[in-house]
């Protein structure tokens, strides 16, 4: 029911945005990765527990869920429900249609909602929630491994989320950033963020667009073809965990 819940809301973000302007907006990037780098658009291919996302020579071709657990308790004294629940999945990611990247995924997360009393009966609001997702991407042709690890937090005021997390592979650290900002400077409905940006040394090298009714990816021109595949990977794992999918 709580993903159901999540898909809900993704699908109301994107009709939301879609309507929001005449054309497809794109999420503020800094001008260093804008002036260096093509948008992929990330383009659904077939319906499945994983959705199949191809961009540029980057391919989804597999994927699937593992076990997914979930707890739920209320407060005997106040109107508060607690729930945890956590999942697995794994997605096959291919580069020109040969080379492989296995990606497997894990989230943690609790929700707190509150059930008040409405003009139409009762009411469930969620007040907070907390999510960590961790992804763990092994390149076709490397042995080294790469973390990237994601925490989300949502609050029950308006811009009261933020996402922040590492991608690192024990040498090379590359933060990563909630946007809330379109290109054209204005922010985005409710202050929930648009997309994520990745950072070396606090510069953007690449970034994925999540919300609206088209996902974009950037990779800057300038990275070796391993970085780009490793970030490439990252992104699309980053998209699938944005639409709540990654723990069927």
């Amino acid at each position: 029911m709580k993903k159901l819940l999540i898909i809900f809301i993704s699908i109301l973000m994107t009709l939301i945005c879609s309507s929001a302007g005449f054309g497809q907006k794109i999420m503020k990037l800094d001008d260093e990765l804008k002036a260096n780098s093509t948008p992929m658009e990330a383009k659904f291919k077939g319906i499945s527990i994983t959705p199949k996302y191809e961009f540029g020579p980057y391919k989804i071709v597999s994927g699937k869920g593992g076990w997914g657990v979930g707890t739920s308790t209320t407060d005997k004294f106040s109107s508060e429900t607690y729930t945890e629940s956590k999942s697995k999945s794994s997605i096959v990611f291919t580069v020109n249609g040969k080379d492989t990247i296995l990606v497997n995924t894990m989230t943690n997360a609790n929700y707190t909602e509150s059930e008040n009393d409405g003009f139409f009966g009762s009411v469930t609001t969620l007040e907070g929630s907390l999510e960590n997702f961790t992804a763990l991407i092994s390149p076709y042709n490397d042995t080294t491994l790469w973390k990237m690890i994601l925490v989300s937090t949502v609050t029950g005021e308006v811009g009261g989320d933020n996402t922040e997390g590492l991608l690192t592979n024990g040498v090379t650290n590359i933060q990563i950033r909630g946007i809330k900002q379109w290109e054209d400077g204005k922010n985005t409905p409710f202050m929930t963020i648009c997309g994520l940006g990745l950072f070396i040394d606090n510069k953007e090298v690449a970034a994925v667009q999540t919300m609206t009714n088209k996902m974009f990816v950037w990779l800057h021109q300038n990275l070796d073809e391993q970085m780009k595949s490793v970030l490439a990977a990252a992104a699309a794992s980053l998209m699938v965990y944005s639409l709540g999918t990654e723990s069927f």
